[in-house]
């Protein structure tokens, strides 16, 4: 007889809904580190059962986007170090796939590139966040096609919520999005020379200007000591 339970059909797509829905406050500034979560407003908030939310949270803290301390849930914090991390992660990874697009992209695929970097364009010229980072997040999916390496892409895809939430700590920098255009629009030239080290070093350059931008304001990454 298999041990397997049955699987219950509606509470997935509320939780990733809820769980969705609190990964964009984190990353706007709406809850910021530090942040106590209650149960019973985010439920009055959000229209939710507190069995859908506490899944979710549970979700969102394996991800280390929360963790739990003597007040409860709270939001957590990115740490100077952790950033630095993610940045150093985020440059070999998109280094990586860089190359290889430039070795292995066909015509599809960089007809795709043009397209979302003139939508990253539109957006950055609106400046647009959420359209910025949907874009930005298309971008990289983009990149790791054509490369043919989903790996990266999945490992870029589970930083994501890490790497949204130090972009949005760059957005009072009023010159860093037309600078992240520039670079951007960089690694697409750099991959139409088909030049596997020039797109290498356009792409690292690309993270590890995002990364001063970030660290300037390394007092608003870890978690504030809670009133």
């Amino acid at each position: 007889m298999s041990s397997l339970k049955p699987l219950v059909q509606e509470a997935a797509p509320l939780r990733r809904k809820i769980s969705a829905s609190l990964r964009e406050a984190m990353t706007n500034g709406s809850l910021p580190p530090g942040t106590r979560l209650v149960e019973k407003d985010l439920c009055q908030d959000l229209g939710v059962s507190r069995t859908a939310l506490r899944e979710a949270l549970r979700e969102l803290e394996a991800e280390g986007l929360l963790e739990r301390g003597t007040r409860g849930v709270m939001v957590a914090g990115v740490t100077p170090d952790e950033a630095r991390n993610v940045y150093a992660v985020r440059a070999a990874l998109e280094g990586l796939v860089a190359e290889q697009f430039a070795r292995q992209a066909d015509e599809q695929d960089f007809a795709a590139l043009e397209a979302v970097v003139a939508a990253l364009s539109t957006a950055y010229r609106a400046e647009d966040f959420p359209a910025i980072l949907s874009e930005k997040d298309r971008f990289y999916e983009v990149l790791c096609l054509g490369a043919r390496n989903p790996v990266v892409h999945d490992l870029l895809t589970r930083l994501n919520s890490k790497i949204n939430r130090l972009r949005s700590l760059s957005r009072s920098n009023t010159d860093r999005g037309p600078q992240s255009l520039r670079e951007i629009e960089a690694i697409a030239a750099a991959l139409r020379t088909r030049s596997p080290e020039l797109s290498r070093a356009a792409a690292v350059a690309h993270v590890e200007r995002a990364a001063e931008a970030a660290l300037k304001f390394e007092d608003a990454l870890a978690k504030p000591d809670a009133a």
